[in-house]
């Protein structure tokens, strides 16, 4: 049953109240809190049912605090929660959840942890008692710092890349330490070259109700659900809709799938989401039809097709629909495709892509014709190629395109240029109006 004891006091409060809590090192860790922010505390033991959530800056944690507290969500967003400080015994019947690896709060808990598992990331989190747990203690990502003054009692503990101490382990079933010499070498990790991944060892794996799970930030993902993932533990048998939702949440949890729910439906909802499903899709549902899909959607959908689907008219389709000229093989690239890219691209097209050899003074024509011709500079040195010349015949390619040259590669040269180019009867009023526009260039030039 939960006991609903937790409360908001400012910090001002919690420095006059509990000032122990100021010495130690992580409280206010950046110098960055404000008197008037807030703790979450208990000022006694606590007994929670369900998951307990630190992750209190994300959304769907404002929530879930919300409700805890009987407050509006409207009030929970409207302050700053800095930490939480509970005074006593923590003791819960699903899991501690730090999911964020980046950052977290400030956690002091005076007194005993018992749970289903404990997931830290980002937070500070400072345990003076005994953590007693059911499953897992995993640990993960160097933004954060965990210490436990007392004994860590859990059947698997895991400290992937995290800074955590403790007095005392007792773990008997798998111990992995990245940061420790103690760890059993048939717990370490190997590195997959194709993938770049560490595998975790099947020390861990065969541990797993899932068999499927096979990196540590698989294993984290389903430790931030509160799920039980242990065999022994006999997890809730899982459905389809189960799985949908799942993958909704997260395109890569397609990889966790089982076969028997990995459906070409499920597969299809996936990638209607993302192309970057597709590397977790079964090969034999990859086709050429399927891919040229994707890319039609999506340019840089290119960056995932598998290289026997990649043809030159694949690689024209992505770029129609927008991409980058590096997620393309260079076996394909021509000047049509190249510019193709810059021209369709969401973003500013940028010459550095584009190898030596196919940089050629057409190509530089067009490249600042399309846009603000960065580095242009680099690109001629680099191919022995006259800027000015290059300029010259962007202005001779039409007035319109003084934009371009006003706007990015103004000079004496270019003025001089374009002027004996445009500045006449024919051109008389749009010339007259650039000059307007770009006024205080004109006028530097003058002094």
């Amino acid at each position: 049953m939960t006991t609903i004891n937790f409360k908001l006091i400012t910090i001002a409060e919690i420095k006059t109240k509990y000032p122990f809590l100021t010495e130690d090192e992580k409280f206010d860790y950046f110098d960055e809190w404000e008197n008037e922010d807030f703790f979450l505390i208990a000022d006694e033991d606590v007994n929670f049912d369900g998951n307990f959530y630190l992750d209190l800056y994300e959304e769907k944690e404002r929530k879930w605090l919300a409700n805890l507290l009987n407050l509006s969500v409207k009030k929970i967003e409207g302050i700053r929660i800095e930490g939480i400080f509970i005074n006593g015994n923590f003791s819960i019947s699903g899991s501690i959840i730090n999911a964020e690896g980046d950052y977290g709060p400030y956690v002091f808990i005076n007194g005993n942890v018992m749970c289903q598992s404990l997931l830290l990331g980002g937070a500070n989190v400072e345990i003076k008692g005994k953590i007693t747990v059911k499953e897992v203690v995993m640990t993960y990502y160097n933004h954060g710092n965990f210490n436990c003054s007392g004994l860590i009692d859990s059947p698997v503990f895991i400290v992937n890349d995290h800074n955590t101490t403790f007095a005392e382990r007792k773990n008997d079933l798998f111990y992995y330490n990245d940061r420790a010499d103690d760890v059993d070498p048939k717990n370490e990790c190997e590195y997959d070259d194709e993938t770049g991944d560490e595998i975790i060892s099947n020390e861990i794996r065969k541990l797993l109700d899932n068999p499927l799970i096979e990196t540590f930030e698989e294993l984290e993902r389903e430790l931030a659900k509160g799920e039980l993932v242990l065999k022994q533990n006999n997890p809730p048998a899982k459905t389809y809709e189960y799985w949908r939702n799942s993958v909704l949440e997260n395109y890569r949890n397609l990889k966790l799938v089982p076969k028997e729910f990995k459906t070409e439906e499920l597969c299809n909802f996936a990638l209607n989401k993302t192309f970057h499903a597709l590397p977790f899709i079964d090969q034999d549902l990859i086709t050429y039809e399927l891919c040229e899909r994707l890319v039609s959607k999506d340019g840089f959908a290119i960056q995932v097709i598998p290289d026997e689907f990649i043809t030159k008219e694949l690689c024209f389709k992505a770029t129609e629909s927008g991409t980058l000229l590096r997620l393309i093989p260079e076996e394909y690239y021509s000047e049509e495709l190249i510019l193709l890219v810059f021209k369709n691209g969401r973003h500013e097209p940028d010459i550095n892509d584009v190898p030596s050899k196919y940089i050629t003074e057409s190509l530089l024509v067009e490249y600042v014709k399309i846009g603000k011709g960065l580095w242009l500079d680099k690109a001629c040195k680099g191919s022995g190629i006259d800027k000015l010349q290059i300029l010259k015949k962007v202005i001779d390619s039409g007035i319109e395109y003084l934009n371009n040259i006003f706007g990015n590669h103004f000079s004496q040269e270019t003025v001089d240029y374009a002027a004996l180019v445009y500045d006449n009867e024919v051109f008389k009023e749009t010339w007259n109006n650039y000059v307007q526009k770009y006024k205080q260039k004109f006028e530097r030039l003058e002094k």
